[in-house]
């Protein structure tokens, strides 16, 4: 995912705040929340969540660029961090031997995906793609993403060391979280290239697509242990809603954004505060 990738993916979530709420949900309160936003931060995202209570996201400084952190729910403890001399770094997934993955741009705006294990930081890059982008990462140290730039996207997977690139009928394809499983979830444009269907890719590669019955567009974007996934999705009238898919049935939220699912049923996204900010949230069961 190159910055124009990045800035589309921010404006497409800050759309979904906006045509939610401007705070948590009541119903969130039925739930322990933590709100999540670096001190000082004018924008954050939470964007992944392991099982053992790390979450890892996106935060911006008012006129600088997006930073990454983790976040110890146990110790209410961030820490931040950047690639080295990268115009601006994402952190995306974290498994439960807390390897960090994510993106970051060198100064020639080319994406490149890392690892972050303890202090050490590891650029990766898939062959002769011309962006990489690291999404998720599982316990195996098998894991997913995205390469491409300028809208040419396909998703792959790294299995045993193996890469395999795919896309969704052709068309430009995202892969967001891969579980214990080495099924995979996303999203792919439409043939109309005016919204997007949802995608799980089981551990054969055979792709299912996903919809929100009565959707005009839906993205999938986190799956846990047990097969349930997230996502959000348009209505017939336009308006953004986030779900979660478990034994086929879907619960839409009230959650502005989720994106992603613990095996305990913890999830993390983003919402709106009363001040218009956008922030992280993690919401434990």
């Amino acid at each position: 995912m190159n910055f124009i990738t990045w800035q589309i993916f921010r404006n497409l979530t800050s759309t979904l705040l906006l045509a939610g709420i401007a705070i948590l949900p009541a119903s969130a309160q039925t739930n322990l929340v933590t709100r999540l936003n670096p001190a000082g931060s004018s924008y954050t995202t939470a964007n992944g969540l392991n099982n053992i209570g790390t979450v890892v996201g996106t935060f911006e400084f008012p006129g600088q660029q997006l930073e990454a952190f983790t976040y110890v729910a146990s110790q209410n403890k961030y820490r931040t961090f950047k690639a080295p001399g990268a115009l601006y770094t994402i952190a995306l997934g974290v498994n439960d031997l807390n390897t960090v993955v994510g993106t970051f741009a060198t100064p020639d705006n080319v994406t490149h995906g890392f690892f972050l294990n303890g202090s050490t930081f590891t650029q990766y890059d898939v062959a002769g793609s011309s962006g990489t982008q690291i999404d998720s990462i599982n316990d195996s140290g098998n894991f997913s993403g995205t390469v491409g730039s300028n809208g040419f996207y396909q998703g792959f997977v790294s299995i045993g060391g193996t890469v395999t690139q795919f896309t969704a009928h052709g068309r430009p394809t995202i892969a967001y979280e891969i579980n214990s499983t080495n099924s995979v979830v996303g999203f792919f444009v439409n043939s109309a290239a005016n919204g997007t269907h949802g995608f799980l890719r089981g551990p054969g590669g055979f792709i299912t697509q996903i919809d929100v019955p009565g959707s005009t567009s839906t993205a999938c974007t986190g799956i846990n242990d047990a097969g349930v996934i997230t996502g959000f999705y348009n209505d017939s009238t336009g308006a953004s809603h986030s779900f979660i898919l478990t034994n086929g049935k879907f619960h839409t939220t009230t959650f502005p954004y989720i994106a992603q699912i613990n095996n305990s049923g913890a999830i993390v996204g983003s919402t709106a505060s009363k001040a218009g900010q956008t922030i992280g949230f993690l919401a434990l069961p």
